[in-house]
């Protein structure tokens, strides 16, 4: 038994503690036992022996079986005692021997058995722990019942974690790349639609923004900061295959690794040069008893973001006030017996919201008092999702079945919008023979979605947005006689969303994936899988027309863009196809431990688009084209494109102490011409496990495991515009004008293109390391790296004039990202309590290093540019006379007559006057770099506590510093055109008497020197933001054993809850993550659900 303690405790990090005096170590054992977990060892040494096992985090404690002890303590004697018999297994239904089970805090306990069977008497009302090496505890309340049957959970210590890379699994105290990985626990359990939601803010310098808040929307990916000039995001796969996870059902994920550097990423070649984000569906559980879940969950959203503008009277004053001060004249509308209806209706809503023109009788003037966002957004809208799922299986047999549906509303209160997204996934397991298994796994991902018409045109530069700024409030919504208001070609937002038609979006996404698993000879298993995939998105655009009236209810016309009717139809039909074969070896010859995998991958996508139009609906509510009579339009396109690669790799552990790992991967992709298609993307990293070492040993104490990495590696970026980028197309349309009465077809001269077209290539340097202290309650992460981003595309030569035709894009250019991530975790626990939290921090920047921009453009790309730079005025206050506003000359930056209250700008060039000078590096006027929009400091602090039946999860997600310029009109819309602004602007806009206010004196429209880039109105977009809390209780064992239910759990949740931003205290006018985008609102969420497990 000596021997074969020692055996294990130099083969693994665990140590054992025992009473010489009370165990037999010279008894004998007869272990064979290979590629097998310890904790499956230690359940046969607990058969053969009497000694059971228990793990406190890298200690094993042995001690014999006690037949049942008892030592009374005050307080529990005179309780009633109760016998307890029953049985403790594993996931897949086999006995544990050697569980220990034990009353906390007393000498009450006994083992189990080499059946798994205990007996044990206890007080009534007592609580039991089932507690067992490599399995979760389990804490139990005896009440009357007297057969307690437990199956135990394996836990993964931080040592034995086991992470997905590219193509296998490795143990995370091996790993020589920079892999950062979760598992199913972070997306389980949550009111989420998606998994970016449920990631961000989970892994360090992974980069999730929710820049939308439409029904459906997703989420966009980064992996390590800016990638490219031609843009670049990770490469995301869910079983070895790309895929959107914005379709994805969050309960089905199992693991998600995530590959950051090129070490890791290397496997995956041409598509890895940013990242690769693994995903691993769930697979069944070895039980005889099918295990079912069902969970459901329903919210309360409200936006975030809220616009309020002026009403009627405020933007009447406001405009009036601007006008006079500018020409000396209120404004051109607000004429006497106009501002007289508008301040009676104001008054008194019972007066007309709008009368005939004085000048045109048939005309309407408007004088209502509409607050245009509660007529178009609603304060709350309902969210649901319900997800049912059964595994089960043995030893030759496994399965995992789901189904998930989740329905979403729209913030639009006068358009009907809902999202559906049906999910079903079933992955089948079966094991043919000892040396050979078959797998299918079946993903169908359905969605629809109806929603508003796309109005974006000049009048509706917000698309499809509920924020409508230009609107005023004067403006009613309905004309006295009952009819839609309109003014000219302006619409009518309500009528719009109400009357225009929608938009319709449906996908079937189905995905099949076959896979077979042979193991010929030992040591050695070789894998095919081929993935089939078809989706299909159909579209459908549907426009009626809307009418405009005269005083007298005739129509008098109709908006311009809903003229004529119209319906479009679209169906985008994808056709995806994967073939992925490898096999892997792996040996240990004493201390030296090898693996060795190859492989190939063909990839091929199959694309075609076709689309048709038609005019003049015949009959406008029902949108079918041959119901329509006017001109028919139709096209359509086709592409292809593939990708095939060899890959390799190769991994060296010598004594546990120094690691190795090569990559590399060949390959090909259609996108590049012949001659330069192939290129082959090496690797190489390094480990060293210190804790491991001999000198170590003083501090074994304090430290479980220290690990430093090295790495260096090349990958390329695919990611060029098209598919062809290297064929020079032609295109073909008619003429403008008639020749013998007709309009002859054209075929254009195709553009240029570059005959050396080939990849980008990065280069990634990567130094990290790895601790867990104090018995792996405290673990860190830290890694610094550099990339390099080589041979960008660009256009690069300047070509006469006379060509008349653009130069072609070319690899000349390159860039450079610097940056460190950081994790730091810490587990503790109690008798009643468990208690973790989680730590995140990251940093990156990105400079150019080669770009060819001889004159040094600052509006464009230049050498030593920092990306994210923002070039603006300094401004150093408002003029408070107007000799001080004329002081220096304006006329380059804005046309109209300088006055009290206007802008003051430094003068930089000292030239006597304000300019963006000729826009150069050599000569930018007054202009210099005031800020940067890079997210700076990037963090996350989620924390989790369990007491007793109550869980709490808290999670805060923010960006410590980073600048944005709001060029939207919700923030200057006061001063970029006529239309309405913002009412807090009313209160803060300079007047002698109001010197300190934040914004100058009122102007309508033409305000140039505002809207121009400047440090004053610069923000501050650093922000802290209570992205989740989650309140959570799971009923008693007791209770709900009755209802023959494994575990119900309960719960409230709130996402997006509180955030304080550095923003101007205007704040409720921006988002701080959606970078001053104010398209469609984020929400908070307020949700209500349940898990119940049979």
């Amino acid at each position: 038994m000596l021997r074969f303690f020692k055996n294990i405790e130099s083969k693994t990090d665990f140590k054992f503690t025992y009473n010489d005096d009370k165990i037999m170590l010279n008894q004998r054992i007869s272990i064979s036992q290979e590629n097998i977990s310890v904790y499956k060892v230690l359940e046969n040494v607990a058969r053969q022996t009497q000694l059971s096992f228990t793990q406190v985090n890298g200690n094993i404690h042995v001690r014999t079986n006690p037949r049942e002890t008892r030592t009374e303590r005050v307080g529990i004697a005179e309780l009633a005692d109760v016998q307890v018999t029953g049985k403790v297994v594993d996931q897949t239904g086999e006995p544990l021997p050697g569980v220990t089970i034990a009353i906390p805090g007393t000498t009450i306990g006994t083992a189990s058995d080499i059946d798994g069977n205990y007996s044990l008497t206890v007080p009534e009302g007592s609580t039991l722990v089932y507690s067992f090496i490599g399995f979760q505890s389990q804490r139990i309340v005896v009440g009357q019942q007297t057969i307690i049957n437990i199956t135990l959970e394996e836990e993964i210590g931080a040592l034995d974690e086991v992470v997905v890379t590219g193509f296998g699994t490795q143990k995370k105290e091996n790993l020589t790349g920079a892999v950062s990985s979760v598992s199913k626990e972070v997306l389980e359990n949550r009111p989420i639609t998606n998994i970016g939601q449920g990631l961000q803010g989970q892994i360090s310098n992974l980069n999730i923004t929710q820049n939308t808040g439409t029904p459906g929307g997703g989420a966009t990916f980064n992996v390590r900061g800016f990638t490219s000039i031609n843009g670049g995001s990770p490469l995301i796969l869910v079983n070895n295959v790309p895929m959107d996870v914005n379709l994805i059902n969050p309960n089905d994920i199992e693991s998600i690794s995530v590959l950051k550097d090129a070490a890791s990423a290397a496997i995956y070649g041409a598509r890895a040069a940013y990242g690769v984000i693994l995903i691993t569906t769930k697979s069944g559980s070895k039980s005889d008893k099918p295990s079912i879940s069902l969970s459901f969950n329903t919210a309360v959203n409200t936006p975030v973001v809220q616009f309020e503008g002026m009403d009627a009277l405020e933007r009447m004053n406001y405009m009036n006030t601007a006008n006079i001060a500018r020409n000396g004249v209120p404004y051109y509308q607000f004429t006497d017996v106009y501002q007289d209806k508008i301040i009676a209706h104001y008054n008194d809503p019972t007066q007309p919201s709008a009368f005939p023109d004085p000048q045109n009788s048939n005309i309407w003037l408007m004088s209502g008092n509409t607050n245009w966002a509660k007529e178009l957004m609603r304060d709350s809208y309902p969210m649901s999702q319900y997800t049912a799922s059964i595994t089960g299986g043995d030893d030759r047999f496994d399965y995992y079945t789901s189904l998930n549906y989740l329905y979403q509303e729209g913030i639009n209160k006068q358009f009907d919008e809902k999202y559906k997204r049906y999910n079903f996934m079933t992955n089948l397991n079966y094991k043919i023979t000892d040396w050979a298994k078959i797998g299918t796994k079946i993903s169908m991902n359905n969605s629809n979605h109806i929603f508003p018409p796309n109005n974006s045109t000049n009048h509706f530069p917000e698309g499809n947005s509920p924020f409508q700024w230009h609107q005023w409030g004067n403006w009613p919504v309905y004309f006295p006689d009952g009819n839609y208001a309109s003014n000219g070609s302006v619409p009518n937002t309500v009528q719009f969303y109400r009357e225009a038609g929608h938009r319709k979006r449906e996908i079937q996404d189905t995905w099949l994936t076959g896979s077979l698993q042979l193991t010929p000879i030992k040591n050695t298993t070789i894998n095919f899988e081929y993935t089939s995939n078809i989706k299909n998105t159909e579209e459908e655009d549907y426009y009626k027309k809307l009418p405009m009236y005269f005083v007298d209810g005739s129509v008098s016309g109709y908006y311009p863009f809903t003229n004529p009717s119209q319906v479009t139809k679209s169906n985008y039909n994808d056709k995806y196809y994967v073939l992925n074969a490898y096999a892997d070896y792996a040996n240990t010859f004493g201390k030296h431990d090898i693996k060795i995998m190859g492989g190939f991958n063909q990839e091929n996508l199959d694309s075609r688009y076709f689309y048709s139009k038609r005019e003049n609906l015949t009959v406008e509510s029902i949108p079918f084209m041959n119901l329509a009579y006017g001109e028919r339009y139709v096209g359509d396109a086709a592409s292809q494109y593939a990708i095939r690669g060899a890959f390799t790799r190769f991994n060296y552990n010598y004594d546990g102490r120094y690691l190795l790992e090569f990559n590399g991967r060949y390959d090909g992709s259609s996108k590049f011409p012949k001659a330069d298609r192939f290129a082959f993307f090496p690797s190489l990293s390094l480990g060293w496990r210190i804790d491991n070492e001999e000198f170590f040993g003083n501090l074994d104490s304090t430290f479980d495991m220290m690990k430093v990495r090295l790495s260096y590696g090349n990958l390329g970026n695919q990611n060029v515009p098209g598919n062809y980028p290297y064929i020079a197309t032609f295109s073909a349309g008619t003429i403008n004008y008639l020749l013998n009465d007709d309009r002859p077809l054209t075929v254009y001269a195709p553009g240029l293109v570059s005959p050396t077209l080939t990849w980008e290539t990065v280069t990634q340097r990567n130094f990290g390391m790895d601790f867990t202290l104090y018995q792996n309650r405290l673990n860190a992460s830290f890694d610094v790296y550099r990339r390099d981003t080589k041979n960008m595309l660009t256009r690069s030569q300047t070509l006469p004039a006379v060509l008349a035709e653009s130069e072609p894009r070319e690899n000349a250019a390159d860039l450079k990202t610097t940056g460190w991530d950081l994790t730091v975790g810490w587990r503790q626990q109690s008798s009643d309590l468990r208690w973790g939290v989680n730590l995140i921090f990251s940093d990156y920047t990105s400079e150019i290093t080669r770009f060819s921009n001889p004159v040094g453009l600052i509006s464009d790309y230049y050498e030593g540019m920092q990306i994210g730079e923002i070039w603006g005025y300094t401004t150093t206050g408002i003029a408070q006379t107007d000799a001080e506003a004329q002081e220096l000359d304006h006329s380059n930056l804005v046309g109209l007559e300088r006055k009290a209250g206007d802008l003051l700008f430094a003068d930089l060039d000292n030239d006597g006057k304000i300019s963006p000078g000729n826009g150069t590096l050599d000569n930018p006027g007054d202009r210099s770099i005031i800020g940067n929009n890079t997210p700076r400091y990037s963090f996350g602090v989620k924390t989790d506590l369990q007491w007793k039946n109550f869980d709490l999860d808290i999670f805060f997600q923010g960006v410590a510093k980073r600048d944005v310029w709001l060029s939207n009109n919700f923030w200057l819309g006061g001063y970029t055109s006529e239309w309405n602004a913002h009412n807090k602007l009313l209160s803060d806009f300079w007047t002698p008497e109001n010197p300190d206010a934040y914004f100058p004196r009122p102007m309508v429209s033409g305000g140039s020197d505002v809207t121009a880039v400047q440090t004053r109105f610069l923000q501050n977009a650093s922000y802290l933001r209570l992205k989740q809390l989650t309140l959570g209780y799971t009923l008693p064992k007791a209770l709900t054993q009755r209802a023959k239910m494994e575990m119900v759990r309960v719960y409230v949740s709130g996402n997006n809850i509180w955030e304080v931003t550095g923003i101007h205290e205007y704040k409720n006018l921006s988002d701080p993550e959606m970078n001053g985008a104010q398209y469609y609102p984020i929400y908070r969420s307020f949700s209500l659900g349940a898990n119940i497990n049979f």
